[in-house]
């Protein structure tokens, strides 16, 4: 018997399916980085207990919001509530992340480059300037809030440097993918 095809209807239910498929491949990545680093031991069991919790966590709510993209709705608003959800468990993966790391020490900083470019895929500059500025906001609440609770482990102008010179960068990313997204009519 052969498998029956799916035909999806609609730019945004393609596009919708398609990042939560790349969300996959990021979370499998992020997973794999932990179990080689437990392996090696540079992470706690605990560290390691939290990061796959976290992870397990933004994989469920990929699923999730998989199947649901997979579904042929007759209101397409519902693949762009998809979208804008999963990009706020990705900020707030990259937040759990950042934090986790201590704060401003962290390297998952780039990570919040993931929203960042997923908004970008709904082809709207509003959209995609207000994930920017929720990046940026939550980046440096989550800097400030380590930086206090832990205060000494750095300088404060290192602190208010490293948020704006990150803060720009997501900016910079947003207007660079604005190029990108830009609606134009000529060929190459």
């Amino acid at each position: 018997m052969p498998k029956k095809t799916k035909t999806l209807s609609h730019w945004l239910q393609t596009t919708a399916v398609r990042v939560t498929r790349v969300h996959f491949v990021y979370i499998g990545a992020y997973i794999l980085a932990t179990i080689v680093f437990d392996s090696w031991n540079l992470y706690t069991h605990e560290a390691v207990t939290q990061l796959w919790t976290a992870a397990g966590v933004l994989l469920v709510i990929n699923a999730v919001l998989w199947l649901s993209a997979r579904q042929n709705y007759a209101n397409k608003s519902l693949y762009v509530f998809n979208i804008l959800a999963l990009v706020l468990a990705d900020i707030a993966f990259a937040a759990y992340n950042v934090y986790w790391q201590q704060g401003l020490a962290s390297k998952s900083v780039m990570l919040f480059a993931v929203p960042i470019v997923t908004a970008a895929v709904l082809r709207s500059r509003n959209i995609l300037l207000s994930t920017t500025t929720l990046c940026a906001a939550v980046y440096s609440t989550v800097a400030v809030r380590y930086f206090f609770e832990n205060y000494g482990q750095g300088y404060r102008v290192e602190l208010w440097g490293t948020i704006g010179l990150y803060s720009t960068v997501f900016f910079i990313i947003a207007l660079l993918l604005m190029v990108i997204i830009k609606p134009t009519n000529e060929k190459f």
